[in-house]
Order: C-alpha cells, then structure tokens, then sequence
C-alpha cells in the first residue's frame, strides 16, 4: 500500500518503521529537515519537508493516489486540516490524530462531516487501557477482545504459589474454564502446550471470565485487593481522561501537578479530587502525602525519567499497584530488575490501532481483522477476526485444519457463546476467532493456516 504520513514525532516515528517493516510504500512529511533525514535513515520510508496543510506538498507526496493518509502532527488543528485536503485530493482512507479533551464529544460529528475515516485520540486510549488495570489491578496489562466479553490478562507466578510447577493440563480442572495462552520465562516466550509445566518467576498471558482469571491471579500469589485510592503523578490530559472515567465517588484520588494553572484547573473540573501543586518526584512530598498508603500510584508526566523515578519510589514504598506512562522504552532496560509492573505506551497503543487498520484494508472478502494487540517487545501478535462465508476454515474441525507451527485459537465467539475449542470444534460464518501466534503478517484468518491449506 501507498501511505503518507504527515508528522513525524513520537507517533508518526513508530508507525513509519512499523508499516514499512510490514512492507508499504510510506512517505513522511514533516515540516524539520532533520526530523525527515532521520526517519529514512532508520526506516525504508521516502519523505518531504513542508507542512501537511500544503495542497501541493501533499500531490507531490502522491496523496491523491495514496491507500491510506495519516495525520499526526502535534497540532490537532493542522491534522483536521491536512486531513480534510488529503480528502479532497482523493485519498482512499484518511486517519488524524486528535488530542484535546474539547474535542471529544465531537469526534462523531468530525469523522461524520469531514471524510475521515478514524479518529484516534492516543491520551484517551491510554487513559481507557490506565482504567482497565485500575479495575482489575492484579493483572499487569489486559487485552480486551469480543466487545469486552473476552479477556487477556498478564499475571506474575510467585514462586511456591499454586501455580508453581503445575502443568498446563491440570490448570482448567483447578481453577475452572481458563487458558494459559502465553508464557514469558526469561528471554524466552512460549506459546505452550498442555504438558509444559509453570515456574515461580514465568509472566503468563491468560484468557478466560473475569471471575476465573482472579481466581488464577490468586493461584499465581499475584493477587492485589480492589482499588479504593490512588496517587496520580503528574495533571497530563492523560489524567484528565482518567479522572473521567474513574469512579470517582468509590476511589479516593490525589494528583500531585507543579504547574498551578494545570493543577487550579483540574481542581476546578474535579472538585472531588484532592490536587496538590508539587514535584512528584520530591520524594518529601510523596511522604506527607503517605504514597506508601496508596493502594495504586500511577506516573503520568510528560517526562519519562520522572515518571521512572517516581514510580521506582513507589516500588520502594510497597505500593500494591503502580502504573508508569513510558514512550522511550528503551528506557526500561536500565531499570528492568525494578519490577515496573504495568508499563502504558501512548505512540504504542495509537500504532496498534493503525496497524490493524491497514492490514483489514489488505484482507480478502472472506475475514475481517478486528483486533489486533502486539505484546512482548512486538515479539508475540493477539488477533482477532471476524470469519465472513468463504474462509477456507469454515467448517472443518479444527484438528483437521493445518494450522502454522506455534499458533494457538484461544477463542471462538459465537453470537452470545464463548467458546474455548477443541479440537473437535469448528469455526462458522460468523464466528469470531481470537489467534495467538509469533507471526507478524496476518491479515486474515486464512492466514493461520499453512500455505492456505487443509490436511
């Protein structure tokens, strides 16, 4: 596919090694030299130095002609407009970025009005992935499938737990309808079978109802008690979407902001929030503000370092749960004996997002890619598809499939039914199929099997 892609910070820098590694054609327009120079040294892009707002620019870039136009900018008011034109010009899909909390209401409105074809707003899916853990604050990171009907969770096995040296084939007749999809043990990934046997210190990535899954947390000594207050660092718009979608009348909530016009407006907005004007790195303050009796401290400034050291304090003070907002994770390797637990990648999470995008416009008529989550440094790809009359998976039990080596069906939806297969199970039109596999291409659900074939 042809892509452009006007802004090339944070965002616009993953998805261009992103989508080239995934072998499209992509341009980058950015309005610094150097920033361009840089992209098509370290990924196989073309680019442009001027603005996306630029009508000629943007014909010169092959707009008119481009699969898909990406606006990233860090000006929402420059996206909305390179989109618009981009539009114009003829692109077959356009994507923007929008980041200001005022314009959330109006993203229908926006996409409806304006030919875009995805808003994505990178703050409030991270503030929406933030919510999630906070719910469920066992799990170091969850992944949400079926409309949030189905759930990945990431948990830690303690050693001398339960879960240590069990095999994988007495873990459902233990703890009930689950299934360990992933085992990270070291360096090492895993996607097992039933008789790999668990160690005290593996992370396992496991599916299954939420009743159950706290249930293995508990097996796992991994359990933390639902949050009833946390600390947040740092006023960021990624805090204001969160304060929205917390509950806040069940959750004491304290945010710790130096800057007084940012911290005034977020008392004024939130008047049941206790907000403190401060260094949240100021380890004084975090103790007169008693961080160690905190069940949840999540680190939300701009500045990644900051956001490490307060959460590695954290760490020190005991607090149950702690989430860190991480872009530079390359970062995490000078600290990775710290037990960070949960780690949120705004640029990551947007990537995601886009990738699955383009790859469901690459699909055939026979699937639609509906979710798509890389994890483990990218290393390991959770899908889901949605199987439309034509797959060549249709109606053959699943043992007699051949699917590709290392690559597990964890789910099968089947209208209101979750179904976890066998293999005599098979896969309907209609189903969604939700697959675990180390490849990286998938754009259908054909593509779990070999060459396309059956046995």
């Amino acid at each position: 596919m042809h892509i452009v892609i006007t802004g090339g910070g944070k965002v616009g820098s993953t998805l261009c090694q992103d989508l080239a590694r995934e072998n499209h054609d992509v341009v980058i327009i950015d309005i610094d030299p150097q920033v361009v120079e840089r992209l098509i040294d370290i990924a196989d892009v073309t680019g442009c130095v001027g603005s996306g707002t630029n009508a000629d620019l943007l014909k010169s870039a092959g707009v008119p002609e481009c699969d898909v136009f990406i606006a990233v900018t860090e000006s929402d008011e420059v996206n909305i407009i390179s989109s618009v034109i981009a539009h114009k010009l003829g692109a077959k899909e356009v994507i923007t970025r929008v980041r200001n909390p005022d314009y959330s209401s109006q993203l229908p409105f926006l996409k409806e009005n304006l030919g875009i074809s995805m808003m994505i707003n990178p703050e409030m899916e991270a503030a929406m992935a933030i919510a999630h853990i906070v719910r469920f604050p066992s799990a170091i990171s969850i992944e949400s499938f079926a409309g949030g009907r189905v759930h990945m969770v990431e948990v830690s096995v303690a050693r001398g737990s339960r879960l240590d040296g069990m095999q994988l084939s007495e873990v459902r007749g233990v703890l009930g309808m689950v299934l360990v999809c992933i085992v990270q043990r070291g360096d090492e990934i895993y996607i097992p079978g039933g008789s790999f046997v668990l160690k005290g210190g593996d992370l396992i990535h496991i599916t299954g109802p939420l009743s159950n899954l706290a249930e293995v947390c508990k097996a796992a000594g991994s359990f933390t008690k639902k949050t009833r207050s946390m600390i947040i660092i740092g006023g960021s718009r990624v805090a204001r979407y969160l304060l929205r979608l917390t509950d806040r009348k069940n959750i004491e909530i304290c945010v710790i902001e130096h800057d007084k016009a940012v911290a005034e407006a977020l008392g004024a907005e939130f008047d049941d929030v206790k907000v403190i004007i401060g260094d949240g790195t100021d380890q004084s303050l975090l103790d007169e503000q008693h961080l160690d009796r905190y069940d949840c401290m999540i680190a939300l400034t701009g500045i990644d370092e900051e956001n490490l050291i307060a959460s590695l304090y954290a760490y020190k003070k005991k607090v149950p749960k702690i989430i860190t907002k991480v872009n530079r994770t390359q970062l995490l390797s000078v600290v990775d004996d710290f037990k960070l637990q949960t780690i949120i990648t705004p640029k990551k999470i947007v990537s995601d997002n886009i990738i699955r995008f383009v790859r469901a416009m690459s699909a055939t008529l026979d699937s639609k890619l509906e979710a798509l989550y890389r994890i483990l440094d990218d290393r390991v790809e959770l899908l889901q598809f949605e199987v439309l009359s034509g797959s060549a998976v249709i109606g053959i039990p699943l043992k007699d499939l051949k699917i590709k080596k290392d690559l597990l069906i964890a789910y099968i939806v089947r209208g209101e039914k979750l179904i976890y297969p066998t293999g005599d199970d098979t896969i309907h039109t209609g189903d969604h199929v939700i697959a675990v596999t180390f490849e990286h291409d998938f754009d259908e659900v054909d593509d779990i099997l070999e060459n396309g074939a059956r046995k």
